[in-house]
């Protein structure tokens, strides 16, 4: 990756060739909720894995649709979505927890 300053010069920011692989730690699918990332794309995962792509394709499709689905009937019944860990600041959403205090939390 390049940074491009204002200067127009060009440096290397971060190269990604010479960072560590370094394992994502994931909870088992049963211990997730069902609206966690992982749940939600395992089908769209699993066959990329596979290298199905037009299954692949198909899961996301599916999945897209049931979220449009859900957004739809909670402004049909005026339920209102509730946030779980960011809020609301303007027109941006501020995570409720900021990674600083994540760090510093995993070096004591």
């Amino acid at each position: 990756m390049y940074a491009k300053y204002a200067t127009g010069e060009n440096m290397v920011f971060v190269d990604i060739k010479k960072l560590p692989i370094i394992k994502k730690k994931v909870r088992k699918l049963e211990d997730q909720n069902e609206y966690e990332s992982c749940c939600l794309w395992k089908d769209a995962t699993l066959n990329l894995k596979g290298r199905d792509i037009d299954a692949a394709t198909e899961a996301k499709h599916r999945l897209e649709e049931r979220q449009r689905a859900e957004v739809e009937e909670k402004k049909e019944k005026e339920i209102q979505w509730e946030t779980r860990f960011y809020h609301e600041n303007g027109e941006c959403w501020v995570y409720d927890e900021p990674l600083l205090k994540h760090i510093s939390a995993v070096k004591h």
